[in-house]
Formats: C-alpha cells, sequence, structure tokens
C-alpha cells in the first residue's frame, strides 16, 4: 500500500504524491499574487504619471501667464535701447549652454536673466522654483513649499550632509 506503480512504469510512493499535491498549488499561487501585484503596481504608477503630467501642465500654464516668451531678436532690439540700464548681457542660455539663435523663443525673468523658453519651461516644471542663476523666485510670491519627503520618493537624495 506504500507505493503504487505509475503510468510510466515507475513506483511512486506516498510522499511524492503528497509533495506534488502541495507543491503544484504553492506554485500557482505564487503566480497568481505575483500577478496581481505587477498589474496594481502598474495601475498605480500610470495614475501617477498621469497626475504629475497634468500637474506639471499647470505649473506650466502658470508660467506662462505670469512671464511670456518671446523672440530673442525682439528682446535684444529693445535691451540695445535699454542699454544704459543694465550693468550686464548674456547671449547664453545658462541652463543649455548653447547660444542664442536669433529665432530662439526666450522668458525674460522678473530678475532680468534670461533662458531658452524650453530650458526655462522644463526647469520650473521638475518644481523648482528659483531662477537657476540668481535663486530669486520664477514668480514672485508663488515659492510651493513642498513636503521634502514626497521628493524623496519619486528621486531619493544621493547622499546626506551630516
Amino acid at each position: 500500500m506504500g507505493t503504487e506503480q505509475g503510468s510510466s512504469g515507475q513506483v511512486m510512493g506516498d510522499g511524492s504524491r503528497n509533495a506534488v499535491v502541495i507543491i503544484l498549488p504553492s506554485i500557482f499561487s505564487i503566480l497568481i499574487i505575483t500577478a496581481l501585484a505587477t498589474a496594481f503596481l502598474s495601475a498605480k504608477r500610470r495614475r501617477a504619471n498621469t497626475s504629475n503630467v497634468t500637474e506639471q501642465d499647470r505649473r506650466l500654464q502658470k508660467l506662462e501667464d505670469h512671464i511670456k516668451a518671446e523672440p530673442f531678436l525682439d528682446w535684444s532690439s529693445k535691451e540695445k535701447q535699454l542699454e544704459s540700464k543694465c550693468s550686464f548681457s548674456m547671449d547664453i542660455c545658462v541652463i543649455c549652454l548653447e547660444d542664442f539663435a536669433e529665432t530662439s523663443q526666450i522668458r525674460v525673468l522678473g530678475c532680468h536673466h534670461v533662458f531658452h523658453q524650453e530650458c526655462v519651461d522644463n526647469w520650473f516644471a521638475r518644481w523648482n522654483e528659483y531662477c537657476p542663476l540668481c535663486h530669486q523666485p520664477i514668480i514672485p510670491g508663488n515659492v510651493n513649499r513642498r513636503n521634502k519627503r514626497s521628493t524623496w520618493d519619486s528621486h531619493p537624495p544621493v547622499a546626506f550632509m551630516i
């Protein structure tokens, strides 16, 4: 009674049959749980990305409402007329370190620093509230005090200073 012969002529004991009865459903359960967890996490990630994109769109619209983009050629001609009032002139975007072309779309911040529209839009959309050069608020009175922990969830710091 302790053994019986299988269809292939092999002898199977009760212990082997019990192991198959326990192991196969366990493996199947683990696979189902893994599949469900993967589906849940990917859905959560999609929702987070969607809400992040809409938040960035809202921020970029706010930037556009406060600081209009303009062609570099128009700005530089106005700047030459006002050159006596300004003590500096820039022909390079300090975010991407490229020269301004005459056809470049730019944004001039309240601090009078000039950047390519795309560069400063990307800078501002990534929750940077301050000018990359002088650290004055890009939109005065709009400094967003986000919880540092929530920003670390998506971009953890590389190192902490003690």
